[in-house]
């Protein structure tokens, strides 16, 4: 009998360690998680925050794009047209 209670006892002894390291492993990770968390938060801020502030000069940039592409555009519909004239041209010339 007092056998029995010696290994229970070491028992209750080694389940309270175990559970010590186990509550201890688990608030690692949850400070791990947290820290985590807030390493995202600061990159995606930072890219927000960062086109937050280029925003005025994004704009600009987008504003000479568009204008430029609205230019070609225009070139290429008047390009588009020479062939017909030409073809006039011709018809015109008798050839």
């Amino acid at each position: 009998m007092d056998l029995d209670s010696q290994k229970i006892d070491e028992l209750l002894a080694l389940t309270r360690e175990n559970n010590e390291i186990l509550r201890s492993m688990r608030r690692s990770q949850r400070v791990s998680s947290f820290f985590t968390f807030v390493y995202w938060m600061i990159i995606l801020g930072s890219i927000f925050g960062v086109y937050y502030y280029f925003q005025p000069t994004i704009k600009k940039y987008m504003g000479a794009m568009q204008t430029s592409m609205d230019i070609l555009q225009k070139f290429e519909g008047q390009v588009g047209t020479v062939p017909t004239d030409l073809q006039a041209v011709k018809n015109l010339l008798g050839k």
